[in-house]
């Protein structure tokens, strides 16, 4: 975002930074020049000897130099909280997470000055979300109140998206489902993506999408079935259930088929023997199973003997 233009005063003294951490320092706005995307600022450094003059961005003065010590005390706070990398699997499902359970007036990331830092606004909406207390999730992490919200490290977006996974497992789930049903698509069939060069939809094949959904997709789908397995024992309890039911229900189709026999009818006996067996569903089959694409030498030809219906 451009800077406003009218809040630098030619005379006036600001805070210039060339970088976060760098060392703040005082200079003195000799000019300014608007352009249509940006706004550029001609300081001299007060303090240099040799009054050296730059044209510097305007986004690079954020406070006047009479409020250098508070603007020092922020950026110190900044670089406090910088203590942890996230890869990029971790920050796809901060991402993913956070837009999907977690509304932006409670909890939210930043990307600067400090990636992936979070800035948590509601800490009692919060712990209702994640059903685990927000000072819980601060105990032992580098954080600090600005602004009317507590920022804390890229260490409390992890655990907080973590936390409402366990909290809502189901609806990540499904969407984790969903997303690789159109994997499994795209990696039989191709797709299309948006062309860098042309700036157009371009096709694209099933091996470049095997390729990418092996790179990107699949870890951030095993990281988010991950995060909803470390369930309460509830969850443990339920499909204890479910197991103990399809065995009784296995029991008694196997009883029923057999009275089928009995009763002479060893047709309809066979065939639902075998809809049984054939159509049982396992962890293998509950969920999509994305194969990378056959290379036409891999595919089996099944040769098919067929009698000619034209005449010699």
């Amino acid at each position: 975002m451009r800077a406003d233009p009218a809040r630098f005063v030619v005379g006036d003294e600001w805070v210039y930074r060339l970088r976060d951490n760098s060392a703040s320092e005082r200079v003195r706005i000799v000019a300014v020049t608007t352009k249509k995307t940006s706004t550029r600022v001609d300081v001299a450094f007060v303090d240099d000897p040799d009054r050296r003059q730059e044209n510097v961005p305007a986004a690079r003065l954020r406070f006047l130099w009479n409020e250098v010590a508070s603007f020092d005390e922020l950026m110190a706070n900044w670089q406090r909280i910088d203590n942890a990398d996230l890869d990029d699997t971790e920050q796809a499902c901060i991402e993913e997470i956070f837009e999907l359970l977690i509304p932006e007036d409670v909890a939210t990331w930043v990307h600067r000055p400090v990636e992936f830092a979070t800035a948590i606004k509601d800490t009692a909406q919060l712990t209702k979300i994640i059903r685990v207390p927000t000072d819980e999730i601060l105990a032992g992490l580098d954080w600090f109140h600005h602004e009317g919200a507590d920022i804390a490290s890229p260490a409390a977006a992890l655990l907080i998206a973590e936390a409402a996974c366990r909290a809502h497992p189901q609806p990540v789930l499904d969407l984790v489902i969903e997303q690789e049903k159109k994997s499994r698509h795209k990696c039989k069939n191709g797709g299309e993506r948006l062309s860098i060069d042309t700036g157009k939809q371009e096709s694209t094949s099933p091996e470049w999408e095997y390729y990418w959904y092996r790179r990107l997709d699949r870890p951030r789908h095993e990281l988010l079935r991950q995060w909803c397995g470390r369930r309460a024992v509830t969850a443990h309890e339920r499909m204890l259930a479910a197991e103990a039911e399809n065995q009784r229900l296995d029991v008694l189709v196997t009883d029923l088929i057999k009275a089928l026999e009995r009763a002479g009818d060893e047709t309809m006996a066979r065939y639902y023997a075998e809809q049984h067996e054939r159509d049982r569903i396992t962890p293998w089959t509950a969920r999509p199973t994305i194969d990378r694409p056959l290379d036409p030498s891999e595919i089996p030809v099944r040769e098919v003997r067929v009698r000619r219906w034209w005449a010699h």
